[in-house]
């Protein structure tokens, strides 16, 4: 009995051991209205919005880039997000954001006012905003408001964070000028950097889910791919140029090319 249960764990050892690690492989790409430069993106369903900064819009498109809906003459629209039928959008130059829903556009109250957002992220009550040019991230539940981070280069301090994602009671930094992702608590305290070492060049844009960690390396079109403990998986370069955001929605991860009026789509196999 012993040596059959012995024969039988080496065996599901030999086969797990075979099994192939999945990665992220390109699969295609959407191509966007030829005027079009698409900074940041949220999946609504079988849809997809993307912010147009340039042209100060944001654009409800299909998966084959036929456009369904656009919100225009919001100044600089930045990285958005979708959460129970709400489109929440930064505008960065009159620091404001709003709120779209059912037709209508209203500004979100804020406790705090944040300087340039860049970008945001809701759970239900809970929002988290990139205050760019005040170097930190307004943390605000219910009425409640707190702080993450201040300026700076040391290891909790932020330098122009462009994008921030909450996960559970964690929140993801985009700390693009630090080159980096910083992970803290709701209460400010920092639990893990990702990426020093990596060679970021601008950080501009994150996005998580139950298994990954995926952060654009701007200025070097590259997005890399990390656990989620940090441990750098995988480097993504084919059909990337200038990537402004990533979107992972189960097996699929989409990229703006902010400079090429496409999304490249990767499949996780």
């Amino acid at each position: 009995m012993g040596r059959l249960y012995f024969l039988a764990l080496l065996v599901l050892v030999i086969i797990s051991c075979k099994e192939e690690k999945k990665e992220w492989v390109f699969e295609g790409k959407i191509e966007l209205p030829e005027n079009s430069r698409p900074l940041a993106l949220a999946k609504t369903g079988d849809e997809l919005w993307f912010s147009d900064p340039e042209n100060f819009r944001l654009l409800k498109i299909d998966f084959h880039g036929n456009v369904l809906d656009s919100i225009t003459g919001v100044k600089r629209p930045m990285n958005i997000d979708f959460d129970k039928g709400k489109l929440y959008t930064p505008e960065f130059l009159t620091d404001t954001i709003w709120v779209f829903e059912n037709g209508k556009n209203i500004p979100l109250p804020i406790k705090a006012q944040p300087n340039a957002p860049a970008g945001i992220s809701v759970k239900g009550d809970t929002i988290a905003i990139a205050d760019f040019y005040n170097h930190r991230v307004i943390l605000q539940i219910g009425s409640k408001v707190t702080f993450i981070g201040k300026v700076g280069h040391d290891k909790g301090q932020l330098y122009y964070p462009t994008d921030v994602k909450i996960k559970e009671d964690k929140i993801y930094v985009a700390d693009a000028y630090n080159h980096r992702v910083q992970i803290f608590n709701f209460s400010n305290k920092l639990l893990n950097i990702i990426g020093e070492k990596d060679g970021f060049n601008v950080t501009s844009a994150i996005a998580l889910n139950s298994n990954y960690i995926a952060a654009t390396d701007q200025e070097n079109s590259r997005v890399l791919i990390y656990d989620l403990k940090g441990a750098l998986l995988q480097i993504l370069e084919t059909n990337i140029n200038y990537p402004t955001d990533v979107l992972l929605n189960q097996d699929r991860l989409y990229i703006s090319n902010f400079k090429k009026n496409s999304i490249s789509i990767y499949r996780n196999r």
